[in-house]
């Protein structure tokens, strides 16, 4: 059975480990990394290059050209199925198949 002495050193520095690891999960979820946009060229075309918490890809003109077409549907859908809260309750689907 540990000495009085070496209960309180270890609960002591349990205490100084709990605290480390809230520190380093603080410090993991502020460094999320921002998304960048730059302009590159691909074969001689323009193409826009995503960077960010995902993993890299980039559109050309012509992809680019077609997503601003449809943009409204783009936001539809995302409103639908992203991440994002609906803005009104009147565009939920009661889940209802009747």
């Amino acid at each position: 059975m540990p000495a009085k002495a070496d209960e309180q050193d270890m609960l002591k520095r349990l205490r100084e480990l709990e605290e480390e690891n809230a520190r380093l999960r603080n410090a993991a979820k502020s460094a999320t990394p921002k998304t960048t946009v730059t302009e590159s060229e691909y074969k001689g075309h323009p193409t826009l290059n995503f960077e960010g918490g995902f993993r890299p890809f980039s559109l050309g003109l012509k992809k680019l050209v077609v997503i601003r077409e449809v943009w409204p549907e783009v936001e539809a859908f995302l409103e639908r199925h992203g991440e994002m809260k609906p803005k009104s309750s009147e565009s939920r689907d009661s889940g209802s198949l009747i």
